[in-house]
C-alpha cells in the first residue's frame, strides 16, 4: 500500500508543478484541498492537458476510463484517482 501512497505523493507534488503551465498562471497557495475547477477555473480542456502532463511527467498511463467529476473535485481526489488508475506497461 505504501507504492500507492508514495505515488499519490508524487502526484501532488507534480499537480503543483504542472498546474501553473496548464492554467498559464500562477498558483499560490495549493494545497491537497485545492478545488482544480471552483478555485482554479480549470476547464475541460486544461485537466486533459493536465492527465497527458502527469502522464509525462511521472512516465506512467493513467486509465481515464473510470474518472468523474467527483475523481477531478480536489488536487487529492485527483491525486488518489491517478495513483489507484495507473495502467501497468506490457
Amino acid at each position: 500500500m505504501t507504492q500507492v501512497a508514495d505515488l499519490r505523493g508524487q502526484v501532488v507534488e507534480s499537480i503543483g508543478l504542472l498546474l501553473p503551465r496548464v492554467l498559464k498562471r500562477e498558483v499560490p497557495d495549493l494545497t491537497p484541498g485545492t478545488r482544480l475547477f471552483s478555485e482554479l477555473g480549470l476547464s475541460s480542456a486544461g485537466t486533459l492537458e493536465l492527465l497527458l502532463e502527469l502522464e509525462d511527467t511521472l512516465e506512467l498511463q493513467i486509465d481515464v476510463e473510470d474518472i468523474d467529476q467527483a475523481d477531478l473535485e480536489t488536487v487529492a481526489t485527483l491525486a488518489e484517482y491517478v495513483a489507484t488508475h495507473t495502467v501497468a506497461d506490457e
